[in-house]
């Protein structure tokens, strides 16, 4: 919030809803697997990890993006399958 005048900056994200549209369909299933994968993966984890210093915690963060983007793209729990058999395609609306 800028002082004195009352607003709020907010700055658009970099991936815009049209770029959003354009890409893979596939790709997009399988990102929101491997996101879906992480954060399922961050609390089974969660214990383990309470007394632990922040560098270890920030490694198990960057092991834990990386073996859920593994496991989406070698096929993960199925999340994306199921969504791109659901998707309904653009033209079909």
């Amino acid at each position: 919030m800028m002082e004195g005048t009352g607003r709020i900056n907010y700055s658009l994200p970099g991936m815009n809803y049209q770029e959003m549209l354009k890409k893979d369909k596939k790709e997009l299933a399988v990102e929101f697997e491997a996101i879906l994968l992480k954060e399922v993966l961050k609390e089974a984890f969660k214990p383990m990890l309470e007394s632990k210093s922040f560098d270890y915690r920030l490694y198990y963060d960057s092991f834990l993006e990386n073996l859920s983007r593994k496991l989406a793209q070698a096929g993960g729990i199925g999340v994306a399958k199921f969504l791109l058999e659901n998707m309904r395609d653009e033209k079909g609306r």
